[in-house]
């Protein structure tokens, strides 16, 4: 086998036995993270373990993995809101361990979205072959970082976790951090503990910033090279809804919007052909690129729909 150096998140949902069999644990927050090293490749797994009793952990999974492998019991409505995530957020390259009739029935039901599916057997030898298809690049340009944990580190300073979506990170680049607008001074970078003098899409990284406090970057911040990122209280969103939800937003309806792992409360002000208007109870970072997802959680199912701001790939 022929390792491409690629580094890549994977959205694992199914027994968690068997996730401690593909990786290490390398911590917990509402999703348990795990990590397995592929050639020269670092694999960050993410295992929404909080779902389906919470949506918001399988969204801020979705939106940073490139794969994802799920195990399938049982055809539920549950199943349903993960393949819609997964959907929603652009992540094609889905392996299934599942019995014949279940995986026949997931390549029924999932016509017409964009998965490429793969039949993987529950066996470490089926799924390294699935974990070592590589994966696409970035189309993001500038170098994004969304952070999910920030804690303070003696001698070091601030230190945040997070996946880089676009661009690539590098050693003293200067970073603004979003949605406060403080400027950070990349110190250093590891990848698993291990120094990096940069680090590419699609990377768990730690980074140890100069110039900002633990308070200024908690999860939901944004770090990017741009400067001069918009914030709004109003966005407008080619959004799309897979023709499976017969629930449409309705104008004044109260929703929340997801993004970067962030959730903000927020109502339709319009919703046309395609494009919603969305009046949010904050500033929040404009940003081309990356995709806004809305959801119900008094609906079934509870995530609506997704886009991006300008036009849908």
């Amino acid at each position: 086998m022929i390792f491409l150096c690629m580094d890549y998140s994977l959205l694992y949902y199914g027994s968690e036995e068997f996730a401690k069999q593909i990786g290490k644990s390398s911590g917990e927050t509402d999703i348990k993270y795990y990590h397995t090293k592929r050639g020269d490749s670092e694999i960050t797994i993410l295992y929404p373990f909080k779902f389906p009793e919470r949506i918001q952990p399988l969204i801020n999974s979705a939106s940073v993995s490139k794969k994802a492998l799920i195990e399938i019991q049982n055809l539920d409505k549950f199943t349903g809101e993960l393949l819609l995530a997964l959907d929603y957020y652009g992540v094609r390259d889905l392996g299934i361990i599942s019995d014949d009739s279940i995986f026949s029935t997931v390549e029924k039901i999932t016509k017409g979205m964009k998965f490429n599916l793969y039949r993987v057997e529950k066996n470490m030898g089926s799924i390294y072959d699935f974990l070592d298809k590589p994966v696409e690049p970035s189309k993001i340009e500038k170098t994004i970082i969304l952070v999910d944990q920030a804690f303070p580190v003696k001698g070091v300073g601030t230190v945040v976790l997070g996946f880089v979506i676009g661009g690539t990170v590098k050693k003293h680049q200067q970073l603004k951090s979003y949605p406060n607008g403080k400027n950070a001074e990349v110190r250093s970078i590891q990848i698993m503990d291990v120094d990096r003098e940069s680090a590419i899409p699609y990377s768990r990284v730690g980074l140890a910033l100069k110039g900002v406090e633990v308070d200024d970057v908690q999860k939901g911040t944004i770090l990017s090279e741009d400067q001069e990122i918009e914030l709004v209280d109003s966005l407008e969103i080619n959004i799309r809804i897979n023709q499976g939800v017969k629930t449409q937003p309705r104008q004044g309806e109260k929703i929340q919007i997801n993004f970067a792992f962030s959730n903000v409360n927020a109502v339709v002000s319009d919703f046309d052909n395609g494009r919603i208007l969305i009046d949010v109870d904050k500033k929040i970072p404009k940003i081309e690129g990356i995709i806004y997802s809305i959801t119900d959680l008094n609906n079934s199912p509870r995530i609506l729909g997704a886009g991006q701001i300008g036009d849908i790939n």
